[in-house]
């Protein structure tokens, strides 16, 4: 039984919060749920206000597009010898909490590992189950490292926004550098920031960066290739070890539309990066890899280069709640939008046998936020607040900005069937959760924020803060008068939708759930 009882506000205290858990397959497929996803967790289609940790259809449209060196008398953490013996103890938990987890765990030393967190500060406060942010993340973190003897904290890349605001970015650096990495695998986001301000950002916060396989313009890495870490159990434990951790990031463009980021750099294979590290590594006692790229491709990597024993993957939307092994690797993915924390605990079994213990807590509404990064995440809303973020040119650009007033003088049908919807309330609903001036929340709540005519202010232009139909149709009030008659569906589309109800803002966005709540029927022709 849990000993505490932590609110979504609340600090832990002694230890990390007893959280809801999430159970291992086999499963009971609960109704109304798609069936298991690869791995075993089950795809759920929670109803409105259902429960934390429901995890979101899989059917939503997504157009996202060596030796080893032991002292005497110590045990040794020869992972590969116990991957290759099936010595993985998985265990799926919510949290791994004094009082919630298994006691074999809690003297362990822990490996945490994450990816993907796109930027979020602060768990978006939209009602659809707002998870991840690095408020959540970094509350978790120091919970463990109040109750286990050694923690290494590593994060797999996209750390920062995909279509940064310079404010925001300097935040989020600052938020890492007191959370505390060990290593920070470069992803192709990191890279968009340009080289000469993601230095700057190593230099300034004394991040962790790592890269192996990315050479600048004159041939010298980006960022060191590897880090090595000590861990070591409690004292008398015998236990202790040295972690090699490296990263590669795929030669590819990402993003809709795809944000370049290979301009004056040289990217060599991820695998042949990876063989010379784990040459390099060979003294350690567990090398670890963090893969920014497709699930798949991590997949080739375990195959084609032996002597890796844990591949955290980065840029991949599945999570992989059990783990995947592969030959002696282990694969272990936290999925999209930064939502989860994993945890892979370091042991030593009796007679020397080692093994992993892997966990998975979904930083869901029920997980605590630190407190110093929630102050950061205010300050950053108070210096970013009128500094509309860059325009994403994701959704549509009408020749001018009309109100839905303007629209609904020649369709009043149409007009009084939006009044029905949260479009209709957009700004409303962010400043219930005290968002109002956060520009990132304001840019998908409000109609042309930073665009010539758009969104400036609630005193300034009342009447665009809400998602009007210029959302779906990029046409002016006086489209008929001009001859332009746009064809009835036009931009409603899932990637019109998507470009707000991402993974970070609404997880479990569905569009062939979330379109006929906003449908009309198409006008009438005249």
């Amino acid at each position: 039984m849990c000993d505490q009882t932590v609110s979504s506000n609340d600090q832990p205290r002694g230890g990390l919060p007893c959280l809801p858990r999430l159970v291992p397959a086999p499963l009971a497929v609960p109704a109304g749920a798609m069936p298991p996803r690869a791995g075993g967790m089950p795809t759920v289609c929670p109803p409105s206000g259902g429960p934390p940790f429901a995890w979101a259809c899989e059917d939503r449209v997504r157009d996202h597009a060596r030796s080893r060196r032991a002292a005497p008398g110590h045990a040794t953490l020869e992972v590969r010898a116990a991957l290759t013996a099936l010595g993985v103890a998985c265990a799926l938990v919510a949290a791994l909490a004094a009082g919630c987890e298994p006691g074999s765990l809690k003297d362990r030393p822990v490996i945490l590992f994450c990816a993907d967190n796109q930027g979020v500060l602060a768990a978006c406060g939209c009602p659809s189950n707002p998870s991840g942010g690095l408020a959540k993340r970094a509350a978790m973190i120091e919970a463990y490292r109040r109750t286990r003897p050694d923690v290494v904290v590593l994060d797999a890349g996209d750390v920062v926004p995909d279509y940064p605001h310079p404010v925001k970015v300097k935040y989020v650096a600052m938020a890492l550098q007191r959370t505390g990495y060990d290593a920070i695998g470069l992803g192709d986001q990191e890279f968009a920031l340009g080289l000469d301000r993601l230095k700057e950002l190593q230099r300034d916060y004394k991040l962790p960066l790592v890269c192996a396989n990315v050479r600048d313009a004159s041939g010298g890495p980006v960022a060191p290739p590897h880090v090595i870490r000590e861990v070591a159990g409690p004292k008398g434990s015998g236990l202790r070890g040295r972690i090699g951790i490296f990263a590669v990031v795929a030669d590819r463009a990402y993003g809709w539309p795809p944000v370049e980021w290979r301009k004056g750099l040289a990217v060599e294979p991820p695998a042949e990066a990876a063989r010379r590290e784990v040459r390099d590594l060979a003294g350690c006692d567990l090398i670890v890899a963090l893969a920014h790229q497709p699930l798949a491709e991590s997949r080739e990597l375990a195959a084609a280069v032996p002597g890796i024993d844990v591949i955290v993957c980065g840029h991949e939307e599945q999570a992989l709640p059990k783990g995947e092994r592969i030959g002696s690797t282990l694969l272990v993915c936290t999925g999209e939008a930064g939502r989860i924390l994993g945890a892979l605990s370091l042991g030593a079994r009796p007679g020397g046998k080692p093994d992993l213990a892997l966990g998975m807590t979904e930083l869901s509404a029920q997980a605590p936020d630190a407190k110093w990064a929630m102050d950061l995440y205010w300050q950053y809303v108070k210096e970013a607040k009128d500094k509309p973020p860059p325009d994403w040119n994701l959704t549509p650009i009408p020749p001018a900005y009309d109100t839905a007033e303007a629209c609904g003088k020649c369709h009043p049908a149409e007009y009084k069937q939006w009044l029905t919807t949260r479009h209709a309330r957009a700004y409303e609903s962010i400043r219930k959760v005290k968002r109002q001036d956060d520009p990132e929340c304001l840019l998908c709540h409000t109609e042309g924020l930073g665009r010539e005519g758009g969104f400036v202010s609630m005193a300034k232009t009342p009447a665009l803060g809400r998602v009007t139909c210029q959302g779906c149709h990029p046409v002016t009030a006086d489209h008929a008068d001009k001859g332009v008659k746009p064809e009835a569906r036009i931009n409603v589309n899932s990637r019109v939708c998507m470009s707000c109800h991402g993974p970070v803002q609404s997880p479990d966005f569905d569009y062939f759930v979330y379109k006929p709540k906003i449908r009309h029927k198409p006008p009438e022709t005249k």
